[in-house]
């Protein structure tokens, strides 16, 4: 049976990161991280949702293993040219959401 640490040292090796780094990144020390880890020492809920978002993994995949069936996955409503390193939309619509998603995260960098 898969555990949490053992998912947490997934995501660690797929994104070429190390415990330390991670550790420094959630604001945990690396003896905690790895006692965490080992199983020795329990996550709490909050350093959980840290790893996750710092792994860029579900809390659920994290918690359970399982996939989240409803996790909400973004779709990007434009196409890029790798080329021209250009972004185009397909109508007018699509550029307004854009154009608005581009101000939202405008906005939250200067919060």
């Amino acid at each position: 049976m898969d555990t949490i640490g053992a998912r947490v040292r997934r995501a660690l090796r797929e994104r070429g990161m190390t415990q330390a780094a991670l550790a420094q990144s959630i604001g945990l020390g690396e003896s905690a991280l790895s006692k965490s880890i080992s199983g020795f020492r329990s996550f709490s809920a909050v350093e959980l949702a840290e790893v996750a978002n710092c792994l860029g993994v579900s809390l659920r995949w994290l918690v359970t293993g399982e996939v989240d069936p409803f996790e909400a996955r973004p779709v990007a409503r434009h196409d890029f040219d790798g080329v021209s390193r250009t972004y185009s939309c397909h109508s007018h619509e699509d550029r307004e959401i854009l154009e608005s998603v581009a101000l939202l995260y405008r906005q939250a960098s200067f919060a």
